[in-house]
């Protein structure tokens, strides 16, 4: 049996879906029933609730050969740091009360540290967490900033004629598709080939600028001479509180963006195992020119 939380995001559901053709049994969890029920036309069992509910997360682990954890925070938190921490002791608690032994966490680039990486501090703070747990083999993924992130500019360059953001437009950093770290985690999880505590990194294809990626993004909807804007810190805070953020999480992205303004985030070493496939010119012509002309 394997367990997956956070069964209805980008990464969650494609594992479960891979897991569920691979004949396996899979546990699907997420807070709403209703989006669940596709996976429970295809066998899974379903288990709705709040990850912050220990009791709830124990009964979902138990029996399970393996789970595939991540902490999942709205933009709406109105502290971060205290949502992220109960979710991560929660689903520490119930790893050790379920008695799972192993354990996929999605993690991110950054959490090897607190310091200076914002919004991941809390993911550094849950990898500390599972590492202290005893007799339990976990494997912290650590992916790159989101390539869909991008998607979340569409309304800037529609209403603006711009693409903008924290980040300095000539900084160089991965970025990597999440259905390429779905294919990490299934790969993985399938083999069950980690023991102890391990990291691996997952790097996208190549380091990009933003600069460069909005550059690829224009050409791939016809405005080849779209701009890239750095947005100075209380201005980039301003247009996300304006847009749904909580002055909590605006605070924790930002202090994520000065991160890799500084070069925090750019500690992993690239490697062919932590090279994943798809690039910026792939994803702005298949995912991103796809939406932007919905």
């Amino acid at each position: 049996m394997y367990t997956i939380l956070g069964a209805t995001g980008n990464i969650g559901s494609r594992v479960a879906e891979a897991l569920l053709a691979k004949g396996e049994k899979v546990r699907v969890i997420a807070r709403s029933a209703d989006k669940l029920q596709a996976f429970a036309a295809k066998g899974a069992e379903v288990f709705a609730g709040d990850a912050k509910d220990t009791a709830f997360l124990t009964k979902a682990f138990t029996g399970s050969k393996a789970v595939l954890v991540m902490i999942s925070t709205g933009y709406g938190a109105p502290d971060v740091t205290a949502e992220q921490n109960a979710i991560g002791e929660s689903i520490t608690s119930a790893i050790t009360a379920s008695g799972v032994k192993y354990v996929v966490n999605i993690s991110s680039v950054g959490g090897h540290t607190e310091e200076k990486t914002g919004i991941v501090a809390g993911l550094a703070r849950q990898e500390k967490r599972l590492n202290a747990l005893d007799g339990v083999n976990v494997l912290h993924l650590r992916p790159s900033y989101f390539l869909e992130n991008l998607l979340g500019n569409i309304g800037m360059i529609k209403g603006m004629g711009i693409n903008g953001g924290a980040i300095k437009g000539d900084i160089a950093y991965p970025l990597v598709a999440t259905k390429d770290i779905a294919e990490v985690a299934i790969k993985k999880l399938s083999a069950l080939d980690f023991t102890g505590k391990s990291v691996l990194p997952i790097l996208g294809a190549k380091d990009y600028s933003m600069n460069e990626i909005t550059k690829t993004l224009g050409a791939a909807i016809g405005k080849p001479d779209l701009n890239y804007i750095a947005f100075p810190y209380d201005q980039a805070r301003g247009g996300m509180v304006q847009n749904g953020f909580s002055e909590s999480v605006a605070d924790a992205f930002i202090a994520m963006s000065d991160g890799i303004n500084s070069g925090v985030f750019n500690t992993e070493v690239r490697t062919a195992e932590s090279t994943t496939p798809t690039t910026i010119d792939e994803f702005a012509t298949t995912v991103f020119a796809h939406v932007y002309n919905a």
